[in-house]
């Protein structure tokens, strides 16, 4: 009897030990899913975050494209969810269903799920302002590429989506737009570990418009790529239907329209929010906000260093906000989209964001090394230009951006007035025309009347650099010619009252 009792007791002992073990594997399993969600949690913000990141790089802010530590990062997570629902089989084998077993296995089944569907991503994105009929291409990566499922190419078919359908969250199928060469396979490069869709020569042969509101006009239309495809990965039952949206883009008919779409990009990239509802933007930001966003795409696009100072801000806020006269801080001044891009600037044909535009554009071409050396003083209000040449001798000048025409840069100078005084005039603004048949160096040496650039350097050291050395005869016998600039047209003057 006391043997029996003996091995009963060691029987329950024996139970109890195991029932105990179940518990401790269920309390680590769950202690390791609860990891795993927080892991993948911090993953999915990091997506998130170069998403936002590439985003912001149409405005100039640094972007590192790298996508490898993140690629090793999802395939990490991919195997350790892999081995928790190993594990989570095997408890299942040894102890049957016990407690929590169903609810772990949902999770796990979650978290995979949302790993698979986030690992899509626009490596390459398309151009954010597409002409209709011009090719285009876009590359799709996806980071769990090494891990699909062997078997038939996975394709990934695109379609263009409007802004409506984009805050649907699900693939239209309602057709907005033809789209040619919209399809491509998701290939594995085993050398470096990619697996990308890449869509070469697209282009959209049509576009549908939506029913416009008011005075909006097409290119404030924003439309987007969506990537869709099912593919199934290694150790899963069943296909997985994923998805990746672009940037927004603007669709365009004609080359003229290119500016103003630049503008509802520029205008979406700089001021959205992350996570926002597609595509929605403030109507109004803070002045100091559109100072980032300006200075920021400036120095991209014309590819300084030299990013825009309080000056130019001041003056700047001054032909937005058509204030000459005021001399406050601007800072937190509310700037809308209107006084952007919609209402032409007071007296002009054009708006702000096209003047601007103008002025970036005839730096990048023609003058990105005079402004990087600081010899542009740019923009400068007229009232500005007064107060720092007045007391300045004869011969000084500074070069400031045309305040009247689109894409020019104008001389300002102090010279005699017929009454004995002095005077600032600005001669005629050159334009890309004007500078690509005569660099801005050789006419600034060839212009008598001015010899110090402000404050006071004299011209021939300054920009002697600049000059272009005039060419040796030709053996053929022809002479050479040289274009001079010659001061005959006085574009404007202000008269400086004798002392």
């Amino acid at each position: 009897n006391s043997d029996q009792v003996t091995r009963q007791n060691r029987i329950q002992q024996l139970e109890y030990n195991y029932s105990v073990c179940a518990k401790k594997r269920m309390q680590l399993l769950q202690e390791a899913v609860c990891a795993l969600e927080l892991c993948q949690a911090s993953l999915i913000l990091r997506i998130k975050s170069w998403r936002w990141e590439q985003h912001r790089a149409t405005i100039g802010v640094q972007f590192d494209d790298n996508l490898g530590p993140l690629q090793t990062w999802c395939e990490q997570l991919l195997g350790v969810n892999s081995n928790l629902r190993q594990e989570l089989m095997l408890v299942k084998r040894d102890h049957g269903v016990v407690e929590q077993f169903h609810t772990l296995q949902e999770s796990l089944a979650h978290v995979l799920q949302t790993l698979i569907k986030n690992s899509l991503v626009v490596d390459k994105q398309p151009p954010q302002v597409i002409k209709t009929q011009s090719k285009f291409s876009t590359t799709v990566r996806y980071l769990l590429g090494e891990k699909m499922a062997p078997g038939k190419p996975v394709l990934l078919k695109a379609q263009i989506i409007t802004e409506a359908q984009a805050r649907q969250g699900v693939v239209p199928n309602e057709n907005v737009g033809e789209l040619i060469n919209s399809t491509a396979i998701l290939e594995h490069n085993t050398a470096s570990k990619n697996t990308c869709a890449t869509f070469r020569n697209m282009s959209i042969r049509k576009i549908k418009r939506a029913d416009r509101k008011g005075s909006e006009s097409v290119t404030e239309e924003k439309f987007a790529l969506l990537f869709t495809t099912e593919l199934t990965i290694t150790g899963c039952e069943s296909p997985y239907s994923i998805q990746a949206i672009s940037l927004p883009v603007v669709v365009i008919v004609h080359g003229s329209q290119e500016i103003n779409a630049m503008a509802t990009i520029i205008w979406d990239c700089a001021f959205s929010e992350p996570d926002r509802v597609p595509f929605i933007v403030p109507e109004r930001v803070p002045w100091k906000q559109m100072c980032e966003a300006l200075s920021s795409k400036f120095m991209s696009e014309v590819q300084t260093q030299r990013c825009l100072d309080r000056y130019n801000f001041h003056f700047l806020a001054q032909k937005i906000f058509d204030q000459p006269d005021i001399t406050e801080d601007f800072s937190n001044m509310p700037v809308s989209w209107a006084q952007f891009n919609k209402e032409v600037l007071p007296g002009r044909t054009f708006t702000f964001w096209q003047w601007f535009e103008g002025v970036m554009d005839l730096t990048k071409k023609c003058l990105r090394d005079y402004w990087s050396e600081g010899l542009i003083f740019g923009f400068i209000g007229k009232q500005h230009l007064h107060v720092i040449l007045q007391n300045k001798p004869n011969g000084t000048f500074l070069l400031r951006f045309s305040d009247s025409e689109i894409g020019g840069i104008t001389i300002a100078y102090v010279g005699p007035s017929d009454n004995g005084g002095r005077k600032i005039q600005n001669i005629q603004p050159f334009t890309k025309k004007d500078l690509d048949s005569a660099g801005l160096g050789d006419r600034i040496r060839d212009i008598n009347c001015i010899t110090h650039v402000y404050p006071d350097l004299p011209k021939n050291e300054v920009f002697k650099k600049f000059f272009t050395v005039p060419s040796p005869p030709n053996p053929d016998g022809y002479l050479p010619f040289k274009l001079t600039t010659v001061t005959s047209k006085i574009y404007l003057q202000v008269l400086i009252k004798k002392p």
